[in-house]
């Protein structure tokens, strides 16, 4: 082709013909320049194959660990809802008629909450990489750029859970029950022991005091108000995990 092309160059040269000459130039550079912006369009179409490409990969992994997520956020919202429920019963009017066995197991079951630990590492990765560029959908995009804030709302309600646990309730349950007693509950996956702890017997009056302290009374309210923040946030992310889910497999190619 580019022999073809110096002969005909060469021809019109030697004929002396200026105006031919000047057509063939226009049009050889309308050639290169048609062959550059092929050339362009071409890398732009591989471009956009290898984003697309690696955007169906993030999608394919950013599934499996939303589903995850899911599965642990399952798991803790059943515990912490039964230690919601427990710090209820232990709120109502009617607990001076428990017996020690059932306020010693719904004390277990108050204690017996959990801490959604979420899975981010491909969220993570995505934006400190500057992958979320790749990202095409715009509502999934604003999604993963908003989940680390999401979470840092219901770590905020967690620590603040565990803190009044460690520094208030605890102490001040032990002055008049045996915590020890509430061990019966505990059974979670991740606290597996050889032997449980064995209960110990205290004066029916231990529990009356318990709870007809204003002081106990007002922990446990607290308490309550303290795991249903958490629970509540938590229910909160389910529903977004649901609909996260939902998007991010709209967008994943068959």
């Amino acid at each position: 082709m580019i022999t073809l092309f110096r002969r005909i160059r060469q021809k019109i040269i030697t004929s002396g013909s200026v105006a031919k000459y000047l057509l063939y130039a226009t049009g050889e550079i309308l050639l290169v320049v048609i062959g550059i912006l092929l050339a362009l369009q071409v890398n732009n179409w591989n471009v956009e194959r290898m984003n697309q490409e690696q955007e169906q990969e993030m999608l394919i992994n950013l599934k499996v660990e939303i589903e995850n997520n899911q599965l642990e956020l399952t798991r803790d919202n059943e515990l912490n809802a039964q230690s919601l429920e427990a710090w209820y019963q232990l709120l109502d009017e009617n607990r001076m008629n428990y017996s020690m066995e059932k306020t010693d197991s719904l004390i277990g079951h108050a204690f017996n909450f959990a801490t959604f630990d979420a899975r981010s590492g491909v969220i993570d990765e995505i934006i400190a990489s500057g992958s979320l560029k790749l990202i095409r959908d715009e509502k999934l995009k604003f999604m993963i750029s908003q989940w680390s804030g999401e979470l840092n709302d219901l770590r905020e309600d967690v620590v603040i859970r565990r803190d009044y646990w460690i520094n208030v309730i605890a102490p001040l349950l032990q002055t008049y029950l045996p915590i020890r007693n509430s061990d019966r509950t505990y059974i979670r996956d991740d606290y597996n022991r050889d032997s449980k702890i064995q209960p110990i017997k205290v004066s029916q009056q231990n529990y009356k005091d318990f709870f007809n302290s204003i002081e106990v009374d007002g922990t446990l309210y607290n308490a309550y108000i303290n795991q249903s923040f958490v629970h509540t946030n938590e229910l909160n992310i389910a529903k977004d995990l649901d609909e996260f889910l939902e998007i991010v497999e709209a967008n994943i190619n068959d």
